[in-house]
């Protein structure tokens, strides 16, 4: 059975899991062997943990400014919504519906999903299942369908066959998708610019929301999940490199 290598380097987002970057270039991880990989107890333990963890802190920081004014790393011709977030990750599964909900109200406006491992190799796989659907333009429903495979059947993926058979459900042709599964270098190059963002923009958690490149919000700062994209339309009204 074919396995995927993954660059390893663009898993390594956040600055608390960062390794030095050489190290990080020469590392690669496979699809497991096994079928249908199930979460551990102990991942089902830390998820939960980070769910009470952040439930404190939006009770902590929900006063304070609703967004940031940051310093653009890029540029954009037309606005855009860049989401940071894990699958594994309970309050970016919880953001989901909200997020569904603006993309489906906003079709017009680019909306970029920018996935990470939290520096977990064993979450590489939802990376490349992600990726690959974005080529194959389903990732609206994939996207989807990965946090409740996550966070409803507590599994991963286990092999190139599961992957692909995960794809067609979700409406992506049999022999195109094992074929976005295995071009490693498209993989690799998406992996890449969204490691290059989460570096730019300094992400230490997720979920994150930036708009059009200069407005920063989170569910603490903006006061909850709806807020959040309440947040993201107040800002993109304001002005920007992207719509002046």
């Amino acid at each position: 059975m074919k396995k995927i290598i993954l660059i390893v380097f663009s898993l390594m987002m956040l600055a608390a899991c960062q390794q030095d970057e050489e190290k990080q270039s020469d590392q690669t991880a496979t699809l497991p062997e096994q079928s249908e990989t199930a979460l551990s107890e102990e991942t089902q333990a830390e998820e939960e943990k980070a769910e009470e963890e952040h439930a404190h802190d939006h009770h902590e920081h929900q006063a304070g400014p609703k967004y940031q004014t940051i310093v653009p790393q890029a540029t954009c011709e037309k606005p855009v919504v860049i989401e940071f977030f894990a699958y594994q990750c309970p309050h970016c599964y919880n953001l989901e519906p909200s997020a569904e909900a603006w993309r489906a109200k906003n079709p017009d406006i680019e909306f970029r999903s920018v996935p990470t491992t939290l520096g977990n190799n064993m979450f590489g796989s939802l990376l490349l299942v992600h990726h690959a659907a974005k080529k194959l333009g389903v990732l609206e429903k994939t996207q989807h369908a990965i946090f409740e495979r996550v966070h409803k059947e507590q599994k991963l993926f286990g092999s190139q066959q599961e992957a692909v058979e995960f794809l067609v459900a979700q409406g992506a042709n049999k022999e195109e998708a094992d074929k976005a599964l295995s071009d490693q270098a498209a993989i690799e190059k998406a992996l890449k610019d969204d490691y290059d963002l989460l570096v730019k923009y300094q992400v230490q958690s997720v979920p994150l929301v930036i708009v059009n490149h200069q407005y920063l919000t989170s569910v603490s700062a903006a006061g909850g999940n709806n807020e959040v994209f309440e947040i993201v339309d107040e800002t993109l009204q304001l002005e920007s490199s992207c719509n002046k």
